[in-house]
């Protein structure tokens, strides 16, 4: 399900911020948010826009000129505030009713650092020489299969994709879910990819994809990892050890070029976090390292019995902490269970990454 950027949301409460006299806390599902003191009152609708947007260049967002109209998490008056909020005027006349996705009317694009981060990675890959003798045999649709093959192709719809919710979507969880065991890993800041291997009579096809697109040429990080580590290899093993037709693995690339290398990694590293044998999805740690038999990397685990706090504040309060792979604020936590997943990320990270 694609990311409402931009929806209805209802203003649930409204808190003074100590040592503030013109602006408030508002609470919007579980988010909070920094807002005037006298624009909204409690059971107000409001436009509200997460961390992520960037709005379009418009007259009435020209106060965000400045930070390129993108909505990250900022600090005001000691108040973490995650996200924006405009009151439903801004929208074109018409009935709108909380949970709507506006997204779209009012134009608002995603901050994705990581699709960015691919499309100059296919745009050098397919980076066409202006020559004649390239031109000449470009005349030719067999040769144009043959030799300049495309660079990547949609992501196959059996291909989970990696991004998990985030723990403010889920207003009441910690209510629902209360006493309920998760079990908790670090989340990485890399780049997220998947290696699958289809068994096809006694032929084999391999795969890899990036979060968005299934990568076909070999000059990138994703193809270096495999090569590297072998997974084709141990894709094999696993699809005949299970006489099982489809196997995949997911994980996150983390080194050098990959995200500023916050971790300050020598080299390029996997660290898997889901495994898929044809229906069976194994999620936790043990189960992941025990069918991989130790050849590749986890993600590190944190708890094994994680029991969410009594409100979503305290939940991302727990998620504070170092990494466990460097001197720095974890990028978060995500939980798991046989029934649900979700991530909780720690506002320290973004702050200091301005994210």
């Amino acid at each position: 399900m694609e990311r409402k950027l931009a929806s209805i949301q209802i203003i649930k409460d409204l808190q003074v911020i100590e040592g503030a006299d013109k602006i408030v806390k508002a609470t919007i599902l579980g988010w909070e948010v920094v807002v005037l003191k006298d624009d909204f009152n409690i059971g107000d609708l409001c436009v509200y826009c997460e961390i992520d947007s960037i709005l379009p260049d418009k007259p009435e967002f020209a106060f965000l000129k400045e930070r390129k109209f993108r909505i990250r998490t900022i600090k005001l008056k000691g108040q973490v505030s995650q996200g924006i909020c405009f009151p439903v005027s801004i929208l074109p006349k018409g009935k709108y009713k909380e949970g709507d996705n506006v997204t779209e009317i009012l134009n608002i694009k995603k901050y994705d650092p990581q699709s960015e981060a691919e499309q100059k990675e296919i745009d050098r890959l397919n980076a066409i020489h202006k020559n004649r003798i390239r031109k000449y045999f470009m005349r030719f649709s067999w040769i144009r299969r043959l030799i300049f093959r495309p660079a990547r192709l949609p992501r196959p719809s059996f291909i989970r994709k990696t991004d998990e919710d985030r723990i403010q979507l889920f207003p009441d969880i910690c209510k629902e879910q209360k006493g309920t065991e998760f079990y908790a890993t670090e989340k990485l800041d890399g780049t997220s990819a998947s290696y699958f291997l289809i068994k096809k009579g006694f032929r084999y096809k391999y795969g890899i994809c990036s979060r968005n697109y299934q990568i076909l040429k070999r000059d990138n990080l994703y193809w270096s990892i495999s090569d590297k580590l072998n997974i084709k290899d141990i894709l094999i093993n696993l699809v005949r050890y299970h006489k099982a037709e489809l196997v995949y693995i997911q994980g996150e690339i983390i080194g050098p070029k990959v995200q500023e290398n916050k971790y300050h990694f020598s080299g390029l590293e996997l660290y898997v976090f889901n495994l898929k044998i044809d229906h069976k999805w194994y999620f936790y740690s043990p189960d992941i390292a025990s069918e991989l038999s130790s050849r590749l990397k986890i993600v590190p685990t944190l708890k094994i019995d994680y029991v969410l706090p009594d409100t979503i504040s305290q939940a991302v309060e727990a998620a504070k902490g170092k990494s466990l792979f460097a001197d720095i604020p974890r990028e978060g936590i995500v939980l798991r269970n046989n029934r649900l997943s979700f991530k909780i990320i720690n506002p320290d990270f973004l702050l200091k990454y301005e994210e």
